[in-house]
């Protein structure tokens, strides 16, 4: 049963073609209850069928996508207990599993026929500015990374073998602007943007993933894994636009203009040694004039039409 009480539904989830819909990956939850009460907020772990993903990927698929992966890598524990990750070939596969790591294809090639029908059937529930795609991850046995958190929601899907996850029932940073992984030895961590304490053990969740099985984690979601003899799972991820980059194109119409465009000038050295040449502060300060008063301009509405336009052009056809 579901790890919260949900309504089922009666839809069939037997081929890739069914579940190119996230109501049959999330089934038996419906999607109005998984957006209202999960998305972007909880963690929710879905047991499922075993053959829920028969014909959608396997341990074959996985032979095949690392050649045409973007990034082909492994990830490791330096002496002091830093986590960290090195690329390899595909002729290095077997000796990075027979050596007890686990093996990352991330962004698996997204010509793949079913894989991408699958994405872009699952894209169609989603209002966002970016973009799905599928990493896939190989263990051993007792293979896995340890604790960290994604700065992007991610559902995992176990197609072969178990995994026994360990993760924080809510987001542990609501804002996340990069990946963040704890070393063994320490209990708090100081980012340039927030310093963050290791979530206690026993506040964690804990499950072990049965193919068919599926776990949802929002961004900023504390977890950690552990191969139970051998693992294979599908991991779908969202990235998305950065506000940043929103109002970066909400400006550009009104900035691109001669203030802005234009060479600042070159002044003698020597006059340069004894402060700001006046010239030059008087160039940086209409400048700079001119852009406080553009983004004052700008509104809400303003974003969310870049934010349309962004999504528009990156919406499956």
């Amino acid at each position: 049963m579901l790890t919260e009480t949900t309504a089922s539904t009666a839809l069939e989830i037997r081929s890739p073609a069914a579940l190119g819909h996230l109501e049959a990956l999330l089934h038996p939850m419906q999607e109005q209850v998984f957006f209202e009460q999960y998305w972007n907020r909880k963690a929710l772990s879905i047991p499922g069928e075993p053959d829920k993903f028969a014909g959608l990927f396997d341990r074959a698929a996985f032979d095949r996508a690392v050649h045409n992966c973007i990034d082909l890598k492994v990830g490791f524990t330096d002496e002091n207990g830093w986590p960290g990750h090195f690329n390899i070939q595909p002729e290095q596969v077997l000796e990075m599993l027979t050596g007890g790591k686990t093996v990352c294809a991330s962004c698996i090639d997204p010509k793949d026929p079913i894989l991408t029908d699958f994405l872009s059937r699952i894209a169609k529930s989603f209002a966002v500015a970016g973009n799905f795609f599928f990493n896939s991850y190989l263990s051993p046995d007792g293979g896995g990374f340890g604790l960290h958190l994604d700065h992007h929601p991610v559902f995992i899907l176990q197609i072969e073998g178990q995994k026994r996850w360990w993760y924080s029932p809510e987001p542990g940073l609501k804002e996340v602007i990069t990946n963040v992984s704890f070393p063994r030895d320490r209990d708090v961590l100081r980012l340039p943007w927030v310093t963050v304490a290791k979530p206690r053990e026993q506040d964690l969740c804990e499950v072990v993933l049965n193919p068919g099985d599926v776990l949802y984690m929002p961004k900023g979601t504390w977890h950690r894994a552990q191969a139970i003899g051998g693992s294979l799972g599908l991991t779908l991820a969202m990235e998305s636009v950065v506000t940043l980059e929103l109002i970066q194109s909400a400006l550009l119409p009104h900035i691109n203009k001669v203030e802005f465009r234009s060479q600042v000038p070159g002044y003698w050295w020597r006059s340069a040694q004894n402060g700001m040449p006046p010239e030059l502060e008087r160039t940086l300060e209409a400048a700079l004039c001119e852009l406080r008063a553009t983004v004052d301009s700008l509104t809400p509405a303003d974003l969310y039409a870049v934010w349309r336009q962004v999504q528009a052009a990156r919406s499956p056809k």
